[in-house]
Parts: C-alpha cells; structure tokens; sequence
C-alpha cells in the first residue's frame, strides 16, 4: 500500500498552475497509484534507458541541432549498461566525488541497494567492484550536470546516421518546408519544439506539452501538427504501438494545445497531424490520422480528462477509476 505524504500532497495541491503532460495524464489511467508517487510525492524512477536517449537525441537533432552541446554530454567511449547508468545517477544524487575511487563505499552499496542490483553477490567488495570500473569513469566524471543526457560517440554517430536518414525521405522534408518571400508578411508561421499550454474551463488543472512541430498557413487555414517517433519494431507495427502507449493521447493533447493558439478564428481552420515514423530497420513512414479517427481520439481525452478530474478533486489515487466504481466483474 502507498506511503501517503500529506505534506507533499498539499504541496501539490497548493500549486494552482498544474498541469497535466500526455506522460502524466497517460500515467493516471494506467496506475493512479504510480502517478501519485511520482508526479505528487515527487518518488520518480530515474530514467536512463538507452533507447529513450536515443529517441531524445534524435529529436534534438532533427529539431534543435544548435542544443545538442546544451541538452547532451558526449562521453568518449562507449557508455555504461542501462542497469550501471541507473546506479551512476542515483549515485550522483548523495557523492559530488570526483572519481568513483573516491566516491564512498556506502553510498554505491546503497544504490546498488535501492535498484536491487548485483544483490546475488555476498560480498560488498564484489559489488562495488561492479561499478567502480576504468570503463564507467569517463559517464561519472560527465553526470555531475542532472539537466543534461550523457551519450557516447557511437550513440551520437548511430542517431546521426539516423537524422540523416530522415532528412533524404521526401515525404519528411517536404513537411518542413518554409515558404520565404521578400517581404515581412510570409503567411506560413512554423514552430519546432514549441511548448504550449492551454487552460481547461472548469477544472482546476490544464494540459501542457512540447510540439515537436507544426506549421501554420494562415492564407489556407491550414494547420499541420507532426510527431517524431522512433520505435523498436518496425513501421507494420505502429497502429499496434498507437494503442499499447496510448499514442492517441498525446495525439489529441497537441491538437487541443495547438487548436488553441489560433485565437477566435480557430474553427476555421483544418488541423491534420501526422506521425513520422522511424522504425528499428530505418524505414520511415508519414503515418497521417484521419479527421474521423482524431475525433474519436478526442473523444477519448475528454474521457481522460473525467477521469483526472474525479482522481484530482477526490484525492483518491488507490486504483483506477473502474476499479473505485465497482464496475470490473469477472
């Protein structure tokens, strides 16, 4: 049973400026439990998985090249295992040591404690030997920065690849083309990266989130919003991945964020939203989601947004929605 945190709760209920992310909001209707552990007690996992990075990376460097030295730090050789880098980093919350010599002993055993790793082993020397290794001293030395990702050369060169490969796909690059003119009057108005947030009437908390980009034609009344995603599996399978993440909801949050930046002409406008799609083989696809399917996925972040409510006003995280209801039979 979760350990309530009164202090913290009313901590985040003080904050009047909510809001809810695709993450968070994705978060609350799988485990209302797990999300208030992480986003109300502030108790998150530290992420440091590979392929999350390498999706960050990527990202960065389609969108945003000139913040890669700001959002990265490039290690040379090659980076420790994910199960390492999780320790490292829970590690760099308690040592500001120089070296992993000499971090203290104390605090690698309590890492390697609280992310129950190498706890077969019986001797503490053999577990921080683990970890106090030639080979992870070049990530240690580069964690001391928690706002910024640390990544390998041959990551860098493997998501660069990568870019490139997205950046000779016509079907991409014809998404981000920009229409220039001599003058100061360009009607097309684009955004990469952008974060917007939007009020929700009624309701004590709103959606917020990172676009990764749209364009805006203003002349056409045309809005084009389009999601980068990069995916273990290969592109046959992405409707399947829409569905196992919920993909659907981050969907319809970006178009409820952007459809509410154009002001009181908004209905006016076409928005289409597409997936670009790199997959484990480097196929690319331009997944575009039809306006009947949109609106049933807008349907269903209204429904996401009931069930925020109720949790949020109730302060009831134990079990989801159906469960509190009583409506799950077998």
């Amino acid at each position: 049973m979760i350990n309530l945190d009164k202090e913290k709760e009313e901590k985040f209920y003080a904050n009047k400026d909510f809001c809810f992310s695709y993450s968070s909001l994705n978060k609350l209707l799988f485990s209302p439990s797990l999300f208030y552990k992480d986003y109300i007690l502030w108790d998150r996992e530290v992420r440091t998985d590979k392929h999350l990075i390498e999706g960050k990376l990527i990202h960065c460097l389609l969108f945003e090249a000139e913040n890669v030295e700001k959002k990265f730090s490039i290690v040379p050789g090659k980076s420790p295992s994910d199960n390492i880098r999780k320790v490292l980093k829970d590690m760099a919350h308690f040592s500001d040591a120089e070296t992993l010599v000499a971090c203290d002993d104390f605090v690698i055993l309590d890492s390697l404690k609280n992310l129950n790793l190498f706890q077969s082993l019986k001797a503490d020397e053999s577990r921080i030997a683990k970890i106090r290794t030639e080979d992870n001293e070049p990530y240690w030395k580069f964690i001391g920065n928690s706002n910024v990702d640390v990544v390998d050369q041959d990551t860098l060169l493997k998501c660069t690849e990568r870019v490139e490969v997205l950046k000779n796909n016509k079907d991409v690059m014809s998404l981000f083309e920009e229409v220039t003119t001599d003058f100061d009057l360009d009607p097309i108005e684009t955004h990469s990266e952008r974060y917007l947030k939007s009020e929700l009437i009624g309701l004590e908390f709103g959606l917020h989130g990172y676009i990764d980009y749209y364009k805006v034609d203003s002349d056409k009344k045309e809005v084009t919003i389009c999601d980068l995603k990069t995916t273990g599996k290969t592109i046959s399978d992405f409707k399947d991945t829409v569905d196992f993440y919920n993909y659907w909801l981050q969907a319809a949050i970006y178009m409820k964020l952007v459809y509410d930046t154009l002001g009181d002409d908004a209905d006016e406008y076409t928005l289409t939203f597409k997936f670009i799609v790199i997959d484990t083989y480097n196929q690319v696809y331009v997944f575009e989601v039809s306006k009947d399917t949109m609106g049933a996925w807008a349907n269903g972040l209204g429904g996401a947004i009931k069930t925020a409510k109720f949790h949020y006003n109730s302060r009831n995280y134990s079990l989801p929605i159906e469960f509190l209801s009583n409506k799950v039979t077998l």
